[in-house]
């Protein structure tokens, strides 16, 4: 924004004050009486009105260094402004980033939960609805962090702390994915060892019945 701009006819006035020595020269009643009535009171009109232009000059003057100062004032709190906005578009996309890789962590753990489905049904409808709980949360902690992009360091600091705990929530569910799946294993191995026991013992009525 550029600063105030006096027109030029004003700008053109050097110094007021050296104008208004002239025009103190020049006031009627010193040039003798030569001069008729309506002449002098034609070069008292002409010396109050110059007398007002250079009141005006000076006041407008005033006023453009006034105005320049506020602008500077302006500029340097926009300048301020725009760092605050920039240092809080970087906080909102670091959290962008950690809610990302939350949810491509939710989306593998997802996966897993979807292959032992089939076996492990009843057992894992719980693990699920703490998926989905988990995934509502992650939902509120990324609007959260939207909005905190104008917060202050406090509440930056209270969504990490709730990351972290999310982050820690689903490093159980994993967990707990794998328990599952070794207990499956488990559960095939001893159905097998069963199944081949069955097979033997039946072998060995059929030998002695031979």
């Amino acid at each position: 924004m550029d600063g105030l701009r006096l027109p030029p006819v004003i700008e053109e006035v050097m110094d007021p004050s050296d104008d208004m020595c002239d025009l103190k020269v020049e006031k009627p009643g010193m040039g003798g009486d030569a001069l008729t009535a309506k002449e002098r009171e034609s070069m008292e009109e002409n010396y109050e009105r110059e007398e007002k232009e250079v009141a005006l000059l000076l006041e407008l003057e005033e006023t453009r260094e006034v105005s320049q100062r506020h602008e500077e004032s302006f500029l340097e709190l926009q300048g301020l402004l725009e760092d605050e906005r920039l240092a809080s578009a970087h906080q909102a996309e670091s959290f962008t980033r950690q809610i990302q890789r939350l949810q491509a962590q939710l989306r593998s753990v997802q996966e897993e939960m979807d292959s032992l489905e089939e076996e492990k049904e009843s057992e894992l409808g719980e693990v699920q609805e703490e998926l989905r709980s988990a995934q509502e949360e992650v939902l509120v902690l990324q609007q959260a962090a939207e909005e905190a992009a104008a917060e202050r360091e406090n509440d930056i600091a209270s969504l990490q702390e709730e990351l972290c705990r999310l982050r820690a929530e689903l490093q159980r569910l994993h967990a707990t994915a794998q328990e599952y799946e070794l207990e499956i294993t488990t559960l095939k191995a001893e159905i097998s060892m069963k199944s081949q026991r069955r097979d033997t013992d039946t072998e060995g009525k059929g030998s002695d019945r031979g």
